[in-house]
């Protein structure tokens, strides 16, 4: 009997024993896939658009693998479109996923307008374009040229955000120096849209413009360099530009510059792309000199159009803001482009959204050099044209010198100037206020703009001007001039005010 009651009771352990196991296992499966369920649960109770597994969602993306990050994005855009089609399905599962892939958007949800949120739709202010401007301590007079010009000179109605990266990026005072110029004037403090990331920002330079362009309120917003300069009005552009209107992203090329020697961001390109089996859009294979290894850059980022009710653009948008955090832009970005110019295009490339150029690589806008102050240089480059003359036989225009630190970039139309970069004074990166004299503009043929680059290309005076020597440089057409001359009014007037301008005991600006 004993030896019975033994074993009974080794056999009622046992039994315990198992118990207490498998509620052990329920409990640390549940633990370990409760963040899990906090996305998929949604998706438990109704079919659901979620194209991610587990793995793929928390496995870590490398820094340098921009394929594979393509393709995780490409992914929420479709996931996106799909949520904004139904707009009572749960938008939770999809906002955790999309912080897993960026974190920087962390405590900045409410701050970013989002087309899938319903949030967004319903507070969204009733005018949809806004221009967005980053603006520091040390471009606040350009920045004023430019709020001045687009109010007094083009009567532009857009909503104009100022952003900046706290009070020692750009002063209280100078803000308040700026809501002068436009009282209805907006501030964007990218620290607070942003607060875990600040050190990101700080002394972030480029890196900012993305973060601006994400953080504006408005679903049509154009990026701005404080030191562009627009000769109409872009209120229209989203409407006229037929690229911009169909795809929802326009971007604007750099000077025709190089020989495609700059080879090494082009190469890591196309590596990041095959071995994500990405094909290149036929803006690559058609359109780009840079891809087709004649240039060294692609984009000017002076001016970025983006339509962010668009889901796949602002998730693109999102990428490109990525690149620039500063682990990925330390240690890829930075090294294999120049700042932020490429990053935006490139993010719609990899994550297979189309996107638009305008067809005409920039030119430049200035005066033309007397022929008494040219050099032994400029003298060699004419005489090369002429040994082409004779080759033709045909009686050319004689070349004419243009040096320039304003590049000039023409309308959808291709045939009037539209904006330049640069500002309105001669050199930005001296202390005097002298204007730049604006008389004459180059942008070669824009009928057939990829075979029509300076043929003597581009050179360089003191290493920062850009020049070209050729025969079809033109005079500014009477009304661009009238444009020219009110905003150099304007620009006067701004200085004037500033010289003027007092703040908080600071002292003048």
């Amino acid at each position: 009997m004993l030896l019975l009651s033994s074993r009974y009771n080794r056999a009622i352990g046992a039994l315990i024993s198992i118990a207490l196991i498998l509620l052990l296992y329920i409990t640390l499966a549940t633990e370990t896939t409760r963040s899990w369920l906090a996305i998929s649960s949604n998706f438990r109770i109704r079919p659901t658009p979620n194209p991610f597994t587990v793995e793929e969602l928390y496995q870590e993306v490398n820094i340098t693998d921009w394929g594979a990050m393509g393709r995780r994005v490409k992914k929420l855009s479709h996931w996106a479109t799909s949520l904004i089609k139904d707009p009572s399905a749960d938008r939770s599962a999809f906002e955790s996923a999309l912080l897993l892939l960026f974190d920087f958007l962390r405590s900045s949800e409410g701050s970013i307008y989002k087309p899938w949120s319903s949030s967004t739709n319903s507070t969204t202010s009733s005018l949809q374009l806004g221009i967005v401007v980053c603006v520091g301590s040390n471009n606040v007079h350009m920045a004023g040229h430019l709020i001045a010009s687009l109010r007094r000179v083009h009567d532009s109605k857009a909503a104009i955000e100022v952003a900046y990266a706290g009070d020692d990026d750009l002063s209280p005072g100078k803000r308040a120096f700026l809501k002068t110029l436009d009282p209805g004037l907006s501030f964007i403090n990218l620290l607070h849209v942003f607060p875990t990331i600040q050190s990101d920002l700080l002394g972030g330079g480029w890196a900012m413009k993305p973060f601006a362009l994400l953080a504006s309120s408005y679903p049509r917003a154009i990026l701005v360099d404080a030191d562009a300069i627009f000769l109409s009005n872009p209120d229209s552009i989203f409407d006229a530009h037929p690229g911009l209107s169909r795809t929802g992203a326009l971007f604007f090329h750099d000077r025709g510059a190089g020989s495609g020697g700059y080879t090494r961001g082009k190469q890591w390109l196309e590596q990041q792309m095959q071995a994500a089996s990405i094909s290149p859009s036929h803006h690559l294979t058609n359109e780009s000199l840079f891809w087709s290894g004649q240039v060294d850059y692609e984009a000017d980022s002076g001016v970025v159009a983006l339509d962010k009710s668009r889901p796949a653009i602002v998730l693109g948008l999102m990428f490109a803001t990525w690149m620039n955090t500063k682990k990925v832009r330390d240690a890829v970005t930075y090294t294999m482009f120049h700042g932020d110019k490429e990053t935006f295009w490139i993010a719609m490339e990899l994550s297979g959204v189309e996107y638009s150029f305008e067809p005409w690589y920039a030119g430049a806008i200035g005066e033309i050099t007397d022929r008494e102050d040219w050099d032994e240089g400029d003298r060699q480059r004419a005489s090369g044209l002429g040994r082409q003359e004779k080759e033709e036989s045909v009686v050319l225009p004689e070349p004419e010198k243009l040096c320039s630190d304003h590049m000039l970039h023409l309308d959808h139309s291709g045939q009037a100037p539209f904006w330049f970069n640069g500002g309105m004074y001669r050199d930005k990166r001296t202390d005097t206020l002298e204007l730049a004299r604006m008389t004459h503009y180059w942008v070669g043929n824009s009928s057939d703009i990829r075979l029509t680059q300076p043929e003597s290309g581009w050179f360089w005076l003191n290493g920062v001007i850009a020049c070209l020597l050729e025969r079809n440089i033109m005079v500014l057409p009477e009304d661009v001039k009238r444009v020219v001359e009110r905003i150099e009014k304007e620009a006067k007037r701004v200085d004037e005010l500033a010289v003027d301008f007092k703040w908080e005991g600071q002292g003048i600006l």
